[in-house]
């Protein structure tokens, strides 16, 4: 089958590819301990600011990206994006001496983040529909848990070897993949404005299922921002040991990704609900144990939960809408879980405080905030059990 040119499979392996940065706003967690003993004054906030902010700043551009579809194809935003990213990286090589260098880094990051993840799931409904579009969605799950395992240990480990500051070089992954983009994804063709007289994508179920998008990334959150801190004031590990954690947390999302189409075949409008709940059951089990091996359960869970939330999300939001309505709804449900990542820190940490000074606290809080939001998923399931199904048809 060839679309533009390019068989199907060339369009799908170059889609996938480009997803391997996807993760990085999450991945980048190990370096948050050695940053915060550099910027020994900071509070834990302002240290956590450096991953959050890549969340925070992803609302305004994931909005404005269908505008940019307007003036350049999807495929060039997507190579913009990527190579905004490579710039994020290595920002820190020569600006590094102040927090708000870093804060700079990460909105650039933030920038070609937001690109990337609106344009790799509209091609993929672009070029595929049916089951097809399911599997590549799947996979593409997987193509993110890589990607992310690769930038979570690289970063750790450039971390403990030779300062965090090197951590962020794990970016020169998007020399490749930007290239890979370029030769496995066709051009395109710049994006028409919809018929004013076409329905907008943003109704009640799409503002309700933003809402819960935004309170569930307050709560997940907590375990990338805070995991590297917890191991190390715990003295269960380093930075290259927080690496392995986060890594494990991305790489189990391989399994999710395989299992994305039957889970959502057996959950149906409940699938975003049990991903929910298994999170909370992660988080827990952080949160109540200083164990590594019952640590990295929890980031196990964490893992599987998180790979199947997020592309069953992103897939969910595009069935609800039409085609040319596909980027913004996709934007609405990323850019708003982004925002509730962002927050996490100003809500979790007072609050978590409030009941006890110990960083698990956090970790314990965010679990029961988790299983409350899985339940209510359950109760009113932001999609119906066609619209969770009919990339299965």
């Amino acid at each position: 089958m060839e679309t533009k040119g390019k068989n199907k499979v060339v369009i799908a392996a170059g889609l996938l590819i480009m997803s391997l940065t996807m993760a990085c706003n999450s991945a980048l967690s190990p370096i948050l301990a050695e940053v915060g003993k550099t910027f020994a004054n900071a509070s834990d906030a302002s240290i956590q600011i450096v991953l959050t902010l890549i969340n925070l700043i992803t609302l305004p551009m994931m909005l404005l990206e269908p505008l940019l579809e307007r003036v350049m194809t999807k495929r060039n935003v997507a190579i913009l994006g990527t190579f905004f990213m490579l710039v994020g990286g290595l920002l820190p090589q020569i600006l590094n001496t102040s927090l708000w260098h870093l804060y700079l880094a990460s909105i650039v990051i933030g920038t070609g983040l937001s690109l990337v993840v609106v344009t790799s799931s509209s091609l993929i409904s672009d070029y595929f529909t049916g089951i097809d579009k399911s599997r590549v969605m799947g996979f593409q799950s997987i193509f993110v848990s890589i990607g992310g395992t690769i930038i979570a240990k690289g970063s750790g480990t450039f971390t403990a070897t030779w300062g965090w500051q090197r951590g962020y070089l794990v970016f020169l992954i998007a020399v490749p993949i930007i290239i890979a983009i370029f030769c496995m994804v066709p051009k395109g063709e710049i994006q028409k404005a919809a018929d004013s007289g076409e329905k907008s994508g943003i109704d009640g179920s799409m503002v309700y299922f933003g809402i819960l998008c935004l309170i569930t990334g307050i709560f997940v959150a907590t375990f990338n921002t805070n995991i590297a801190m917890y191991l190390d004031r715990k003295g269960i590990g380093d930075a290259g040991t927080a690496g392995t954690v986060a890594s494990i947390m991305q790489v189990v999302g391989i399994l999710g990704g395989l299992l994305l189409g039957n889970v959502v075949k057996l959950f149906k409008r409940f699938t975003i609900g049990a991903a929910i709940i298994m999170m909370a059951a992660g988080c827990a089990l952080v949160g109540l144990s200083t164990s590594l091996p019952l640590i990295c359960v929890g980031a196990f869970l964490m893992g599987i939960g998180f790979a199947i939330r997020n592309p069953g999300a992103v897939t969910f939001a595009a069935n609800m809408v039409s085609a040319k309505q596909a980027s913004m709804a996709i934007a609405i449900v990323s850019a708003t879980y982004n925002v509730g990542n962002f927050l996490s820190a100003y809500i979790v940490n007072p609050v978590a405080n409030m009941i006890s000074e110990d960083i698990s606290s956090r970790f314990i809080l965010s679990a029961v905030a988790l299983l409350v939001i899985g339940l209510i998923a359950c109760v009113k399931a932001p999609t119906t059990d066609q619209q969770a199904l009919d990339s299965q048809s």
